[in-house]
């Protein structure tokens, strides 16, 4: 079995304790580049010494950086000590299931992994133990945080002028958070039609500015009631535990670069589900009252957010039409405004009729915003299998939920709960 599988991936280890790596018998930099470097000082900063550089680029083997030698990967067999030890590799490199692949090649299974993403959070999270409050490290993070939310802000600006410059003829993709929109969009631009993504209809409460509040309402006011330029609206849904914990991550690991925003951020990974598990079963009025302008749209029942969104800015109300759960898609029609609503599961197999509600021949094949391809896309898939799912989440969707059966069979309801059926409390039934 791969290391890929294996529990040897210590993201989420590293960033509930990072003093663990001062008790690591050997901690090893895989990739002598910026990132590298980048992680070097952050390490010696804080007083972890670090063994050695190691890369894959052949001129670099022999040099030096900071009294630190840089050797080949084969090499890290021959380092003293090196077996029955506690050896950390940190792959400071964008696609770590590469360095995976590498120790299971050398057998290496005892070596622990830490991937960019992960060092970085834990430093990140550790910060003012590791540095304290008066260091330029701890400064500079801040100014991280500043710049990240400085980010949210221009992303919200972004989303404005999407909606108020969007040509008559745009597709409009509204769909809650981590339904595959980040692959629609990607389709959509490869078939050339123009299209609008957002993730709510509602003004985005973090962009201050009256005349832009205005211009958004106004937009879709307009484009609801326009008798000249009839409204398509294309809509997701997904089984909500996986789109939930696709939400999770997206809310602090959207951009590696900038610190995390997150407001139940700890460093304990399992107690900040259970937080956020609890935002989604006390509703999204309270979610959106305590989390502000904090990712709220991923942050609640993925159900309410079509009566928030749908019904309450289209006026149409999705649960009033009878949805075809077998094949997985209805098309809604009511005055100017027609959906084509449907499950992600079912995606690739209705390109045709999406298609053909788009006036298009056909879409091309793409697979984009992958969770598992990304810098923590091995913590992703560690943390899918350590979870621990409440049994009063599990059935706050699948037991009694009306929504839940008006999109699922139970048939689909009993094979998605088994794939996470390890996953889950055992007081579930």
């Amino acid at each position: 079995m791969s290391q890929c599988e294996n529990k040897v991936v210590w993201d989420l280890e590293i960033c509930k304790n990072v003093q663990l790596l001062r008790e690591a018998d050997h901690v090893i930099l895989y990739g002598a580049a910026q990132k590298g470097r980048e992680i070097f000082g952050w390490l010696l900063e804080a007083g972890i010494e670090v063994d050695c550089f190691c890369d894959m680029d052949l001129k670099k083997w022999g040099s030096v950086i900071q009294n630190v030698h840089v050797i080949s990967p084969f090499e890290i067999q021959n380092l003293e000590g090196l077996e029955g030890k506690i050896t950390y590799v940190i792959a400071c490199i964008q696609y770590p299931k590469e360095l995976c692949r590498l120790l299971d090649y050398m057998e290496l299974d005892h070596v622990r992994v830490i991937t960019y993403w992960g060092i970085k959070t834990a430093l990140q999270i550790h910060a003012g133990v590791l540095y304290g409050k008066d260091s330029w490290r701890w400064a500079f993070l801040q100014i991280e945080s500043r710049m990240r939310k400085n980010h949210f802000i221009h992303f919200g600006l972004e989303k404005v002028g999407d909606l108020i410059s969007a040509p008559d003829e745009a597709i409009w993709m509204i769909q809650p958070g981590k339904t595959a929109s980040s692959t629609l969009n990607a389709r959509f631009r490869q078939a050339d039609i123009p299209f609008l993504s957002e993730h709510y209809l509602e003004y985005p409460d973090h962009i201050v500015g009256e005349a832009y509040r205005k211009a958004w309402e106004e937009k879709v006011r307009k484009k609801k009631s326009s008798k000249a330029n009839q409204l398509k609206v294309i809509i997701a849904v997904r089984e909500p535990l996986s789109r939930d914990y696709s939400a999770f991550w997206q809310a602090f690991t959207e951009d590696v670069q900038h610190i995390m925003w997150m407001p139940i951020l700890t460093n304990d990974f399992h107690k900040m589900y259970e937080a956020f598990t609890g935002y989604i079963l006390r509703g999204s009025a309270y979610t959106k009252e305590e989390l502000g302008d904090s990712m709220p749209y991923t942050w609640n029942d993925e159900f309410e957010w079509f009566d928030e969104q749908i019904k309450r800015h289209l006026g149409v109300d999705v649960f009033q039409y009878p949805f075809d759960r077998e094949r997985g898609y209805v098309v809604i029609k009511q005055e100017n405004v027609e959906l084509f609503l449907f499950k992600v599961e079912k995606m690739e197999a209705l390109l045709s009729e999406i298609a053909a509600f788009l006036g298009s021949r056909e879409l091309p094949v793409v697979n984009a915003n992958v969770a598992e391809q990304k810098w923590y896309g091995l913590a992703y898939q560690q943390f899918r299998k350590e979870i621990k799912l409440p049994a009063s989440y599990v059935r706050h969707y699948y037991e009694e939920n009306s929504k839940m059966d008006y999109f699922y069979t139970q048939e689909e309801k009993m094979q998605f709960l088994e794939k996470w059926r390890g996953n889950i409390e055992d007081d579930f039934k």
